[in-house]
């Protein structure tokens, strides 16, 4: 043995068999080749990237809600008028539904929805029975007692007006005045085959209008069946719409609706029953005062007046006072137009002292000077529904922006936690689903999840 061969290393492992010479042995795997001798992976084609590194299924399931959003809204808006129950619909659905969910825990949900359709229809059966018919014709003869010229009389204006004409305008002036009715009247009479013939398309227009008509009174008929799935599937209507957001999404959308919700909730019902409260008293005041001696007519309507400018914040109150006090002054004195002054003023400080604190209290907060803006942009937009709707508007904005700016702060406010003064104002709304949420959240939060 040659000394300078290096022995044989005992802890050295002896090298795998090739699977040739194992006999009748199944072949094995053969050993992973180091990293530094395996072949460069060819590069990927351009058409592979994009197919691994672009989410097309993604990209398609947009473009597909994309296009339902888009066929939704035209259908909706070549429904047009047709859609206007349901808009009521809509708005005595949000109205009615804390009734709704609060009888829901005394009676089956059924039920409770049964027992508001019959105090509606008692309601409603008693409004025409004692309300409308005297308000109708309170109105009635208030429009009759605004006098219109008889023929006659429109006859005598006539001729006074063309001895005024003929004694003051120039002659020259005459001539072209006449020259230009000639022309119109010539037009006219030229263009009465085009209005004969277009007579065709104004009657297709006109039985195109019945049946509009036909379907908007269909759409009053069902509307109580339509409110009732409504009104009886909310928690399934809900839980349907927190299953299309995202996860990730759906506190951030449940603390918007909450705000929303918490807001016309607070104003709009508050507001319904300001003016119920303020009409109903005065009518009341009004027939205290005829008792004294003062001869104030219309008081129904006065009344009717009074509750619904209500709704319009700030101002409503004075538009409301306008009305009866011109009233008392034309119908009986300067004294009982005072006296009704003072009612109205005495009617506006109880409601600002005693109801709105407590009806309402701090859900919209905004500054009554910058309220008087927000209803000028709103009106010259939106006209009067604007106006009615201005402040809970501006207070929805104000407050999503709020939300939005904490969640977009450093660090971040947590998801769905609401602005200040939100804790102790319950949703009568959307509290079904907080608790959905809330308990989806634990669910996930949780080691089985």
């Amino acid at each position: 043995m040659n000394a300078e061969t290096e022995p044989t290393q005992p802890d050295q492992p002896t090298p795998p068999t090739p699977p040739s010479a194992a006999g009748g042995a199944s072949p094995a795997a053969p050993p992973a080749a180091p990293a530094s001798s395996q072949p460069d992976l060819p590069e990927r084609t351009l058409t592979e990237t994009l197919r691994t590194e672009i989410p097309w299924r993604r990209l398609l399931r947009w473009g597909m809600v994309a296009a339902a959003l888009y066929l939704i809204g035209t259908l909706f808006v070549q429904a047009g008028n047709a859609l206007t129950p349901f808009i009521f619909g809509v708005v005595i659905a949000y109205l009615v539904l804390p009734i709704v969910n609060r009888l829901s825990t005394l009676m089956p949900r059924w039920g409770a929805i049964l027992l508001v359709y019959l105090v509606g229809i008692a309601l409603t059966v008693l409004s025409f029975t004692f309300l409308i018919p005297p308000l109708l014709e309170q109105t009635r003869n208030a429009f009759v007692q605004i006098r219109l010229p008889s023929l006659l009389e429109l006859e005598a204006q006539a001729l006074a007006f063309f001895e005024l004409y003929s004694q003051y305008i120039p002659p020259e002036f005459q001539r072209e005045i006449e020259t230009t009715l000639n022309n119109v009247l010539n037009t006219i009479q030229n263009n009465l085959t085009s209005l004969v013939q277009q007579g065709g398309g104004f009657l297709f227009t006109q039985v195109q209008q019945v049946f509009n008509t036909l379907a908007f009174l269909l759409g009053f008929i069902i509307i109580p069946f339509w409110l009732f799935y409504v009104l009886y599937d909310q928690q399934a209507g809900l839980d349907g719409l927190n299953g299309l957001i995202h996860p990730a999404a759906r506190k951030d959308f449940w603390a918007i609706l909450t705000i929303t919700d918490r807001i016309f909730s607070n104003y709009i019902r508050g507001q319904l029953f300001l003016g119920f409260v303020v009409g109903l008293a005065s009518f009341v005041g009004l027939t205290v005062l005829n008792m004294f001696g003062f001869e104030i007519p219309y008081t129904l309507l006065l009344a009717v007046i009074a509750g619904f400018t209500e709704l319009i914040p700030l101002i409503g109150p004075v538009l409301g006072a306008i009305p009866a006090v011109i009233v008392a002054l034309l119908s009986d004195s300067p004294t009982a137009a005072l006296a009704v002054l003072a009612l109205y003023v005495v009617i506006q400080q109880l409601e600002a002292q005693l109801l709105i604190p407590r009806i309402i209290g701090e859900s919209v907060g905004i500054h009554p000077a910058v309220l008087m803006v927000v209803l000028v942009i709103a009106g010259q937009s939106a006209g009067l529904l604007g106006v009615i709707l201005a402040a809970p508007l501006a207070a929805i904005a104000r407050d999503i922006f709020r939300y939005i700016y904490g969640r977009l702060g450093d660090p971040p406010l947590p998801a769905g936690q609401l602005p200040e003064g939100y804790e102790d104002q319950p949703s009568a709304t959307v509290m079904v689903i907080e608790c959905e949420v809330t308990r989806d959240a634990q669910k996930q939060s949780s080691p089985e999840a």
